[in-house]
C-alpha cells in the first residue's frame, strides 16, 4: 500500500463479493479490517487519495462450479451491506453496493429454465415491481430458482448447452472450493 500512496493516485477502487456460499460476518469484518488498514497507510502518508468500494451480492450463474449453490437470502445481504457502509462511511470511505432486489433478479434469470418465457413475456413495466407481478403471474418461486440448493445430480436446465465444461469436473471444482 506504501507503493500505491507514492504514485500519487487520487482514487483507490477496491471491489467486493458478498454472500459467497462459505461466507460469514467474520469475513465481513476482515473487509472492513482491510480497507481501514489501507485508508491508514494512505492518510499516514498524506497522498490525498481516497477510497471507494464496490459491493456486489454473489450469484450463482451457470456453467461455473457455483451453478448449484444458492445466493444468499436477502436479510443477510442487506444487514451485511448495512454492517460494511455504517462501519466505512463515517471514516471517509465511498460505498456503492449493487441492489440486492436486482441481484436476486439475476439469480433468477441466471438459474432459470423455460417457466421464465412467461414471466419475461408477463413484464408489462421493467422494474422491480413489474418483475414481481409477472412472476407472481406466472405462479413462480423465487426462492427455488434463487435461494435453494441443488443437488448436483439435478438435470439442470442449460444442460442442453455445450458449455464446454463436463458436469463432473465442476462438481470437482466446486467441493475443491467448499473445502
Amino acid at each position: 500500500m506504501d507503493k500505491v500512496a507514492e504514485q500519487g493516485i487520487k482514487l483507490l477502487k477496491l471491489y467486493f463479493m458478498i454472500g459467497l456460499p462459505t461466507e460469514t460476518d467474520e469475513d465481513i469484518e476482515e473487509i472492513i479490517n482491510l480497507t481501514l488498514k489501507y485508508k491508514n497507510v494512505l492518510d499516514r502518508r498524506q497522498s490525498g487519495c481516497r477510497i471507494a468500494l464496490t459491493i456486489s451480492p454473489f450469484v450463482p450463474k451457470a456453467g461455473t462450479p457455483f451453478q448449484w449453490l444458492p445466493m444468499a437470502q436477502p436479510a443477510i445481504l442487506s444487514r451485511r451491506l448495512s454492517l460494511l457502509k455504517n462501519s466505512l462511511m463515517p471514516k471517509g470511505i465511498t460505498l456503492k453496493g449493487e441492489s440486492v432486489a436486482w441481484s436476486q433478479v439475476q439469480a433468477v434469470l441466471a438459474r432459470g429454465d423455460i417457466n421464465l418465457a412467461e414471466v419475461l413475456a408477463n413484464i408489462e413495466e421493467v422494474s422491480l415491481s413489474g418483475w414481481r407481478k409477472a412472476l407472481e403471474k406466472s405462479h413462480l418461486d423465487v426462492d427455488f430458482y434463487a435461494h435453494q440448493r441443488w443437488n448436483t445430480t439435478k438435470r439442470l436446465p442449460w444442460a442442453i448447452l455445450d458449455l464446454g465444461t463436463e458436469p463432473g469436473y465442476l462438481e470437482l471444482e466446486l467441493n475443491r472450493a467448499l473445502h
